[in-house]
């Protein structure tokens, strides 16, 4: 699985110009995300999974392998951070919204016996220490719902700007 999660983030992390677009015009890229990433799992199909396919049942990407079924939320969350203005959605109801989409997910992928995940793309960050400080306290929301951090990369959107790909399991 650590190939596929690494194979994830290396194409997100070349695709960086894509989120600065995305940045630039404070559009959500949650369709873009999930055709990208089904475009990574996809030539997977045959030589390392026996199965791939978006919107199955309530998650955005579902792909069954060697070591089981997972079940994948695919996310793009505009932050609050990086000098926003008032009318943007705070942070924190975001990361509520898809954490109670991750209980749903979960639910779903145990009962089929599978195991949920999410890749989130979160944007934009700025330099602030206070920013940082309470990004991470929201991202402690997912680990105490049982989900590990598989993998992240930073994306420089420009300077003191940028990007954040996760990936949880």
């Amino acid at each position: 699985m650590e190939a596929i999660w690494d194979a994830l983030l290396a194409h997100f992390e070349a695709r960086a110009p894509y989120f600065r677009l995305f940045d630039r015009y404070r559009l959500r890229p949650d369709a873009w995300l999930k055709i990208e990433t089904l475009s990574v799992i996809a030539p997977l199909v045959g030589p390392t999974l026996r199965e791939a396919r978006p919107d199955r049942q309530g998650c955005d990407i579902w792909f069954a392998g060697p070591e089981g079924d997972r079940w994948l939320a695919v996310k793009g969350l505009i932050t609050s951070y990086a000098g926003a203005g008032r009318e943007v959605r705070q942070t924190l109801v975001s990361v509520e919204e898809i954490s109670r989409e991750m209980d749903k997910l979960r639910g779903l992928s145990t009962l089929a016996g599978g195991r949920p995940g999410l890749l989130l793309a979160a944007f934009p960050f700025g330099p602030h220490p206070r920013e940082r400080d309470e990004w991470q306290s929201q991202l402690l929301r997912f680990e105490a719902k049982g989900f590990e951090l598989a993998g992240a990369r930073k994306l420089e959107l420009k300077p003191d700007r940028e990007c954040r790909v996760y990936l949880f399991a």
